[in-house]
């Protein structure tokens, strides 16, 4: 996708957006900066690809509609009606795409390029979670679904565009866990779009959006080590950046002795550790011809994704011994 001025400047109006609902404590700008923010994104969203326009309308009806019960949940506010918070509750639920409001999400990520793919799963995510914040009602079985439907129906989808999408809803669940903690959700939110933007870079620079061309594309062992290394940072396997992040959820679990919270997170993360398994073995394993000793003549982007997902959890870790 070209970065000309038109996107830029479509950008630049969504992060304001974006901002004008994090300094904001009335919901009537929170709700302006969320209007704005989509009124931004969806000129993003076409492209050259056919399905851009399909995937650019059913976006802007669901954020439409959640939109407007987010007014009817403010109205309540204001009329003092009964409930109001489970009606502002359920609009930004809408927004977020997360279970069981989350079907919307998979057709509309088929349509979308590299940088609004990565701003669907990043910068969209920030104005709905803050909202959330300020939200008093429970979300448990909200999580528990999150967690179930983002872990096992990843399991057997042949499309990376539909894995990366469950994978980030069942971290969406994580966040969702952690969300009364300010400090947590916003660090493992950071963490995570660095990560899903170096995965979602990849995929587009080496054109492997199935499964199967993961298996038939001859590429340089030195690219396929940086996909490996990051697919298994973005499944959680140790020590890698990934894994920083669901051990801070795990001590906040249990620190807040949610412990029927902290099983679903340690047996679904087994699962989503599976399917990005599988797709590492596929990409590294097969038709590897090449010399092996090419690995060590890597460009520049390829020792800085390596170098960021190996030593920043022991970096980390060091740290916190010496303070």
């Amino acid at each position: 996708m070209k970065m000309n001025l038109t996107k830029m400047f479509f950008l630049g109006f969504m992060m304001i957006g974006v901002m004008l609902c994090l300094c904001s404590n009335n919901w009537l700008f929170i709700w302006c900066g969320v209007e704005l923010s989509l009124i931004s994104f969806l000129p993003m969203i076409h492209s050259k690809m056919i399905v851009s326009s399909e995937s650019a309308m059913k976006y802007f009806l669901v954020q439409s509609v959640s939109s407007s019960v987010l007014v009817l949940g403010i109205m309540g506010m204001v009329l003092m009606m009964i409930k109001y918070d489970l009606i502002i509750l359920f609009s930004i639920l809408m927004k977020m795409g997360v279970a069981p409001f989350h079907l919307w999400l998979l057709s509309v990520v088929e349509g979308l390029e590299m940088l609004t793919m990565t701003l669907m799963f990043t910068l969209s995510k920030v104005a709905p979670l803050m909202m959330l914040t300020l939200v008093s009602f429970s979300i448990s079985l909200v999580i528990l679904l999150t967690l179930t439907i983002g872990a096992t129906l990843g399991l057997n989808q042949n499309s990376n565009r539909k894995i990366i999408t469950y994978s980030s809803i069942f971290n969406m669940g994580l966040i969702l866990i952690s969300i009364k903690n300010n400090f947590v959700w916003i660090y493992y939110l950071i963490i995570y779009s660095i990560l899903i933007s170096s995965l979602i870079f990849i995929m587009f620079k080496m054109n492997m959006f199935y499964v199967n061309q993961m298996i038939l594309t001859e590429l340089v062992p030195s690219n396929k080590m940086t996909l490996w290394v990051t697919l298994l940072s973005m499944g959680g396997m140790p020590p890698f950046l990934g894994f920083s992040i669901k051990l801070i959820v795990i001590e906040f679990a249990i620190n807040n002795h949610m412990t029927f919270n902290l099983v679903m997170i340690i047996l679904f993360s087994l699962l989503v550790m599976f399917f990005y398994l599988r797709m590492t073995y596929l990409s590294l394993m097969f038709f590897c011809s090449s010399s092996k000793w090419t690995l060590m003549k890597m460009s520049s982007m390829s020792f800085i994704f390596m170098i960021m997902n190996v030593l920043t959890l022991p970096v980390i870790l060091t740290s916190k011994i010496f303070n």
